[in-house]
């Protein structure tokens, strides 16, 4: 198993990469708009779902085949524009919420919670910069004198982790942000400043590489 010496310097690393700013915590913010922490928190675990399956191709050796492939690479990164688009343009163009207590849990937390979880799963599925990290960043926090598997497990759990940390403390502020919103019209921007949001990050996604 990894050292707790060395799990005490990787985990914190984890924790600042998880907290970057991407189209999973933004999501996690508009959630946590919406629904709130919890409920965005529950929602974080279809992108970690994503996760644990990016980590076990990587682990297998097929992430470095999907990044090393130009085709491949290209494939998942513009299914990973076209939904970042698609979701950005579906937010910017969606009604502002009432804050009425009452008609807000009707609209919204009765559509429940699978589709919030398959939103976070298709971000983080078809992001090959995730495939990237768990490629070409994770193998270089492993002590080789010891055995690779158990050192990728921790290391993966603990990124696991990180990310729900993440998601609770965008869907924090994102909560915070929507308490500080007091009319209609001002939904309306926010809703319009969250799908330019997305929109922003399709476009990073669009002008990445491999390198």
């Amino acid at each position: 198993m990894m050292s707790w010496h060395l799990w005490l310097v990787t985990a914190p690393f984890l924790l600042l990469l998880a907290l970057s700013p991407g189209p999973n915590n933004f999501t996690a913010m508009y959630n946590g708009m919406q629904v709130g922490p919890r409920k965005a928190v529950a929602a974080a675990s279809g992108r970690n779902l994503a996760f644990m399956i990016l980590m076990t191709v990587s682990a297998l050796g097929l992430g470095a085949v999907i990044v090393s492939s130009m085709f491949w690479f290209n494939m998942v990164k513009w299914a990973g524009v076209a939904y970042l688009l698609y979701i950005g343009i579906k937010t910017w163009r969606s009604a502002a919420m009432t804050l009425d207590e009452h008609e807000s849990e009707n609209s919204v937390v009765s559509r429940g919670h699978f589709p919030r979880i398959r939103q976070e799963f298709m971000i983080a599925i078809s992001n090959p910069k995730a495939i990237l990290i768990f490629t070409a960043i994770f193998p270089q926090l492993l002590d080789l004198n010891s055995p690779v598997a158990p050192q990728f497990f921790v290391i993966g759990m603990t990124f696991i982790l990180c990310e729900f940390i993440a998601a609770y403390i965008y869907a924090v502020s994102g909560k915070q942000i929507r308490c500080l919103i007091k009319s209609q019209k001002g939904m309306l921007r926010l809703n319009k400043g969250m799908g330019s949001l997305f929109v922003l990050a399709s476009m990073l996604l669009a002008s990445s590489s491999r390198n």
